[in-house]
């Protein structure tokens, strides 16, 4: 199986991921400060210089179209944790385990140098849960009806993934 290819985003890339940012189908899914659409490539050239972020595209294969992101959030250096998400923009590449490849492929090559990755998906939210699961991830935790979604209660599943282990 060949391995997908990821490179740090650069400004240029901004109005792809606002585009993908503001899709409905993933922005439902997405914390509340995403999920309301609204992501110009402004913002996302703000979030892609921000030192406790890091944003990575991914492709299928070497010089493919990028076609999702995978972002940290909230990089903490010193205890060696972030917080990723991450989303598939070409909606074509869906069923084909290219995210949870990229997912694993952004753990082991570990670019921020942590110890552990935390994220959440509200229960409703399948595919990323199976991504991360996938991927590595294990849950660690539940958090009771904490996720709004189009009107709808969801839990919010917390899985982690610990980096560096052989």
């Amino acid at each position: 199986m060949i391995e997908p290819e990821l490179r740090k985003a650069e400004r240029d890339d901004a109005a792809r991921i606002s585009d993908w940012l503001n899709k409905p189908e993933i922005a439902r899914f997405l914390s509340e400060n995403l999920r309301h659409g609204g992501m110009t490539p402004m913002l996302v050239s703000a979030g892609l210089r921000r030192r406790d972020q890091l944003w990575m595209l991914f492709a299928p294969a070497s010089g493919a179209e990028p076609c999702g992101l995978i972002s940290l959030d909230g990089i903490e250096t010193e205890d060696g944790h972030a917080n990723v998400w991450f989303l598939l923009g070409d909606a074509a590449r869906a069923g084909q385990g290219l995210t949870s490849r990229a997912l694993d492929l952004f753990c082991r090559i570990n670019p921020a140098g942590l110890r552990v990755v935390s994220a959440w998906a509200a229960a409703a939210n399948r595919a990323s849960l199976r991504c991360m699961e996938k991927a590595g991830f294990e849950p660690v935790g539940r958090i009771r009806e904490g996720a709004l979604i189009e009107g709808v209660r969801h839990d919010r599943i917390v899985m982690q993934r610990l980096l560096g282990q052989s």
